[in-house]
């Protein structure tokens, strides 16, 4: 990931600023280990850092920032850099509260969606030992409370990457689990449901 910084002239920025005289806040390679464990924490194991998460999954910033200084020595500067920036728009900040817009695995409400047009096709990346399985039995959410569905093929291989160098691509109809009353929720640069029936699935050659 690029480092972010700030800039009096250019102001918030990623990577370099147009003037050259911008600060680097948070280099590449912390920005990407406070990212992870910001996920983790806020997804799966706040308990295990004396965070407590409400029911819509938001968290005081304050407890948040408590832990990120302890073990990362991170700030609200920082905190609010890596959210603004954050390439999937995993996280949501308003006021004092801070949350991960999805990614649960806590018992959270799942069931809201930002006001946006949902595409008629969307995909999901995936390991190719796992397409057989899904075929016949679906997408279903797993580990976590929902299935993460991505708005472009240059998406879905970039999460498919995570768990094998040559991914396969599923070719999902939105639009037909849509008509058929199945909810799909946009969040981020992410969209997510409950299950994704074989029926709507094929994949990418």
């Amino acid at each position: 990931m690029k480092p972010l910084g700030v800039c009096e002239r250019c102001g918030e920025f990623e990577g370099r600023c147009e003037c050259g005289r911008g600060r680097i806040v948070i280099d590449g390679r912390r920005r990407v280990t406070v990212s992870k464990f910001l996920s983790g924490l806020l997804r799966h194991y706040p308990q295990s850092f004396g965070v407590e998460v409400d029911g819509e999954g938001w968290a005081d910033l304050k407890d948040v920032l408590r832990v990120l200084r302890e073990r990362y020595g991170v700030g609200r500067r920082e905190l609010e850099l890596i959210v603004k920036f954050d390439p999937k728009g995993r996280f949501e900040i308003r006021g004092n509260r801070i949350r991960a817009r999805y990614g649960h695995s806590i018992n959270v409400n799942v069931k809201w969606s930002e006001d946006a047009e949902i595409p008629p096709t969307l995909y999901h990346g995936t390991h190719p030992a796992n397409v057989p399985s899904i075929m016949r039995e679906g997408l279903k959410p797993m580990r976590r409370r929902e299935v993460h569905l991505s708005g472009s093929v240059e998406d879905a291989l970039e999460v498919g990457r995570r768990h094998h160098s040559n991914p396969a691509v599923l070719v999902i109809d939105a639009k037909g689990m849509m008509e058929e009353g199945l909810e799909i929720r946009k969040k981020g640069r992410v969209y997510t449901t409950d299950f994704v029936p074989p029926k709507f699935i094929r994949r990418l050659l």
